[in-house]
This record gives structure tokens, C-alpha cells and sequence, in this order.
């Protein structure tokens, strides 16, 4: 040991800084991460669900409104009248399968909430270990490295001349 050359420290004291300035970084992008997961969470769980349940309301009264509408038109008819009530039909057809469309989408709403609820579960876990890492193993090795470059400063300065 009486070969060792700590003349030089500059180099562990910048790992030092870089050792607290990653894990600084890693708790921001652990942080982020959560958020992002919360989102997920909510937007195939809670926001996309409601939306389709919505336009299924949405649709099923316009539904309603385009049958009225089309009864209206052939029951006014006298007799030896005839409106083809096209347009009238149309709208019934247009409606009628915008509500199987939202009903298709309410299916695979439940189907992608569990899907992403079980992916953001299994991400979870290597986020929190970087969270963990972040707040605890760098602050602590950052923690030993200070406590050993500061034994060095003190070994390097009863060295001196």
C-alpha cells in the first residue's frame, strides 16, 4: 500500500457528482413512468369505456329518434300516396349500426382494460425497483463513495510536504 498515488481525487470526486446527478435523473424518469402507468390505468379502465358507453347512449337515442321520424313519414301518407322515405331508412340503417359498433367497442373495452391492467401490473415492479434504486442504493453508494474520497483528502494531506 505504500505504492498508492492519491495524488489525484478530482476523478472520484466527479463520479461522485455523477453518481448523484443519475440518481437524481433516475428518480425524475421513475416518477414520469409512474404517472405515465396511472394514465394507462385510467384511460383503457375508466376513460375509454365511458366514451363508447356514451356513444352507445348517443346512438340509441338518435336510433330512436330516426325510427319516429321514419314512422312519422309513412303513416302520414294518404291513401295513394307514396314517399319512399329513403333518406328516413337510411338514417334508422345509420344508427342501427352505429349502436353494434358501440357495443362491439364496450366488448373490447373490457377485454383492453384487462389486457392493460395486467401489462401496467408486470411494469410496475421494474419501476419501483428503479425508484428504489434512485432513492436509496445510489444515495447510499454515493453516501460511501464521499466517506471514502474524504478518508483519501485526509490520507493525501498528511502526505503532503
Amino acid at each position: 500500500m505504500s505504492e498508492a498515488d492519491v495524488r489525484s481525487i478530482e476523478s472520484l470526486e466527479d463520479l461522485h457528482r455523477a453518481v448523484d446527478h443519475l440518481a437524481e435523473r433516475m428518480l425524475l424518469q421513475g416518477y414520469q413512468l409512474q404517472a405515465i402507468t396511472m394514465n394507462v390505468e385510467r384511460h383503457f379502465g375508466q376513460d375509454y369505456p365511458a366514451y363508447w358507453r356514451r356513444q352507445l347512449q348517443i346512438a340509441e337515442r338518435e336510433f330512436v329518434e330516426a325510427r319516429e321520424r321514419l314512422s312519422r313519414k309513412q303513416f302520414a301518407l294518404r291513401p295513394g300516396e307514396h314517399h319512399p322515405a329513403t333518406e328516413e331508412r337510411k338514417q334508422v340503417a345509420r344508427w342501427k349500426n352505429r349502436i353494434r359498433l358501440c357495443q362491439q367497442k364496450i366488448e373490447k373495452s373490457r377485454t383492453l382494460a384487462v389486457e392493460m391492467e395486467q401489462q401496467c401490473e408486470k411494469f410496475k415492479g421494474p419501476v419501483a425497483e428503479l425508484i428504489e434504486l434512485a432513492e436509496v442504493r445510489l444515495p447510499n453508494a454515493a453516501a460511501r463513495l464521499g466517506g471514502l474520497i474524504a478518508r483519501l483528502r485526509d490520507y493525501q494531506q498528511g502526505q503532503s510536504p
